[in-house]
């Protein structure tokens, strides 16, 4: 997996967003440093390629109804 990290702004193999590598909050399966994905508010497991949260439901807060199945889609 590449990995490249800039000022708030992250490339993982070829998908960019805006976020950052936790080095102090882990995943609590795979003990893996979390990454905060900014459009979504979010945490999520780089390793498992999962969220931390399950997906609200309100579909009124930006943040729940354009939220992917997978962090990082592909």
């Amino acid at each position: 997996m590449k990995i490249v990290e800039g000022d708030r702004k992250l490339i993982i193999d070829g998908f960019e967003f805006y976020g950052k590598i936790q080095q102090t909050n882990f995943c609590k399966q795979c003990k893996s440093n979390l990454v905060f994905f900014d459009k979504f508010d979010t945490y999520f497991c780089l390793k498992g390629n999962s969220w931390t949260d399950s997906k609200c439901s309100d579909p009124h807060w930006k943040y729940c109804p354009s939220r992917p199945e997978y962090p990082l889609l592909h």
